[in-house]
């Protein structure tokens, strides 16, 4: 019997920031990452005005995503490629960009996975109402994914209504004055945090009377909380550590109700946002099909730490999260845990009997083309191989009900904080920081063999190009 079902889905997912380009093409309104983050990241990186320009390359990636065996791909929408302002006038430029992308993808026989949110706030909406903190904004969430999934009809088959939305709303500090007090920037992400919920449940409430056919998933960043010792005060802290960076969203996603220990929360710090009776009703009718997740590491919880979402992005981001004796870090000092993500999958498919799917994971490292225009990834196979082999004995082992695998970055594109050195991908661009050179795309050691991969559904992990290894896992 085959470990993976047979449909599957394999592939890869990016975000239109990092990879679209064409930033103020074609009607297109700027984002904050056009304008707010712009300014703090060009500095010592790129900005992210031309990506990868998927914008125009789209056939060509297309292609050699489906040369690979890309069965699905999920990508994110600009929110102001299809609504300038992020509310009233429809770019129908923009719309058409994606019906392009789409009907491509579905030509290919690849399945469009459609994310309607990745951080990427159009900018006229931070000017007006300041940020997610704002009901203004979920109501123009609402329209525009009201616009989105009336036009796609049955051409899209699954939604994630926002990337990794138990972390996004920390992202509201962003866009407040640097003096804000404390108090009320914490009092801004709770209202952030519910009004992102309600976007959430939206997208249910519009898939039921638009397109029944659809699916939505609820995605979290999941980085599993590990105690530092075997004391009791450590694993309460990693317990801790875990339902406030995973489990109070998947609850609210999965039950439509907020969990009584983020209702305490918001009480204790005095932040507890307005919720109504409608908007409780609301959620408890938005609840979500499957659970997708990202997954690059897992995490040490401090013993006695007070650990929350900021603490740890905040941590993740300078480099000072607690190291793992027991497991080694990347260039970019990230724990590599492959047994993470069965974890992972195992836990959240145990606490809510519902599919799981792992719609991001990858490893970044410095790449360059060698003087066969290829990069002989080798690091990058066995970090896929090993991560991959711990979902297949979650579904063998643990009983996961697991929809699909897609790695981050299938194509080399800007990072978060708009590197274009870290590259994730099976296919390098040609570009760096700063100089765009010709943008040509050239495969990867590692095209072939996720190739490879695909074709035999998960059962064929090794590399074939390494003899000695291939014929020891062959026996």
């Amino acid at each position: 019997m085959a470990t993976f079902k047979e449909n599957f889905m394999w592939g890869g997912s990016v975000s239109s920031m990092q990879a679209e380009g064409a930033w103020n093409t074609d009607g297109k309104g700027p984002t904050v990452y056009d304008t707010k983050k712009k300014s703090t990241h060009a500095k010592t990186s790129s900005d992210w005005e031309n990506g990868i320009d998927f914008y125009h390359h789209y056939k060509e990636d297309i292609a050699l995503f489906a040369e690979m065996g890309f069965n699905s791909y999920r990508f994110s929408l600009s929110w102001a490629r299809i609504l300038p302002d992020g509310e009233g006038e429809v770019n129908q430029a923009g719309l058409d960009f994606y019906d392009r992308v789409i009907n491509e993808l579905i030509a290919q026989k690849i399945e469009p996975i459609i994310c309607l949110y990745h951080f990427d706030l159009p900018d006229a909406l931070a000017e007006k109402y300041g940020g997610w903190q704002s009901r203004k904004v979920l109501e123009a969430y609402q329209k525009y994914a009201e616009v989105v999934i009336k036009h796609f009809g049955k051409r899209v088959n699954y939604y994630i209504p926002i990337n990794e939305q138990n972390v996004a709303h920390t992202l509201t500090s962003d866009l407040l004055p640097k003096d804000t007090d404390p108090k009320e920037l914490a009092r801004c992400e709770a209202m952030a945090q519910h009004h992102s919920f309600l976007a959430s449940a939206a997208v249910k409430h519009l898939v039921k009377a638009f397109a029944p056919h659809a699916q939505v998933g609820g995605m979290v960043a999941f980085s599993p909380f590990y105690p530092e010792t075997c004391h009791p005060d450590a694993i309460l802290s990693a317990q801790i550590a875990n339902r406030r960076m995973t489990y109070q969203s998947t609850d609210v996603f999965v039950y439509g109700e907020y969990p009584q220990d983020l209702l305490h929360d918001w009480q204790k710090n005095e932040i507890m946002p307005e919720i109504t009776e409608g908007d409780k009703q609301y959620l408890k009718e938005g609840t979500v099909d499957f659970l997708p997740f990202s997954y690059y590491q897992s995490a040490m919880a401090k013993t006695g730490a007070d650990i929350t979402v900021n603490s740890f992005l905040d941590s993740f981001l300078d480099g000072t999260q607690p190291k793992n004796e027991f497991l080694d870090v990347s260039e970019w000092g990230w724990i590599i845990d492959p047994r993470g993500l069965r974890l992972a999958a195992k836990e959240l498919f145990d606490r809510y009997k519902m599919p799981v799917f792992t719609v991001e994971c990858g490893i970044g490292v410095k790449e360059s083309l060698n003087e066969d225009l290829t990069v002989a990834d080798d690091y990058r196979i066995d970090y896929l191989r090993d991560h991959v082999e711990q979902l297949r004995l979650a579904v063998t082992e643990d009983g996961v009900d697991l929809m699909g695998f897609l790695t981050w970055g299938p194509i080399d594109i800007l990072s978060s904080q708009g590197e274009m050195k870290k590259r994730y991908g099976f296919i390098y661009v040609n570009r760096d920081e700063t100089d765009l050179k010709d943008l040509k795309r050239y495969k990867k050691k590692s095209f072939e063999w996720f190739k490879q991969v695909i074709a035999s559904n998960g059962e064929d992990l090794w590399d074939k190009t390494n003899p000695l290894t291939y014929q020891q896992a062959s026996h």
